[in-house]
């Protein structure tokens, strides 16, 4: 099973990362900018993002949910990624994280990525359910989860601690039967 395939919306290419990419990662996972509104922490120089896709081009071997890059179809340049993390085959379910050059927010592209996202893994594929977080300070992120179909579950209250600082994460999730557009 090919958990990322080439998928296209009408904006957007979601693909396979490759190392063709390594300036385009760079510019996105050392993004200060994003750092700030993460649950992840961002990778800091060329040899962490070389080390980055060969890990995603490993995972694309084995054959795992690993990540989509995004892509514009108008420039060819990649602007995002949308990463699977805490696949377990036998629970049907993953995690769902993302990352947007900041010059692309605010204009739908996160969601429509989203939403073909889900739409291909619940019509492809075994998996039940898909979750997301965001810090719970991060409207921005929530919205996007909302407008993709996910539901706010809750607050895990000081879930992670990151930035020297104990912070609560938003609880989103989706299951295949909420699905109305696949």
């Amino acid at each position: 099973m090919d958990f990322n395939p080439r998928l296209e919306t009408k904006r957007l290419v979601l693909r396979k990362i490759t190392k063709e990419d390594k300036n385009d990662l760079f510019e996105l996972l050392t993004n200060s900018k994003i750092d700030r509104r993460m649950v992840w922490n961002h990778l800091t120089d060329m040899d962490e993002i070389t080390q980055y896709i060969d890990e995603v081009v490993a995972s694309y071997e084995k054959k795992e949910p690993s990540c989509f890059g995004i892509e514009l179809i108008e420039s060819g340049k990649l602007i995002g990624i949308i990463k699977f993390l805490n696949y377990k085959e036998e629970f049907h379910g993953l995690e769902v994280h993302y990352m947007l050059l900041p010059a692309h927010h605010n204009k739908g592209i996160m969601t429509e990525a989203l939403i073909k996202v889900i739409a291909f893994v619940f019509k492809k594929t075994s998996i039940n359910r898909i979750e997301a977080f965001c810090l719970k300070s991060n409207h921005a992120a929530g919205k996007v989860l909302e407008k993709a179909g996910m539901h706010l579950e809750g607050i895990m209250r000081e879930k992670i601690y990151i930035n020297g600082n104990y912070v609560d994460l938003k609880m989103f999730s989706i299951i295949k039967s909420d699905i109305q557009y696949i």
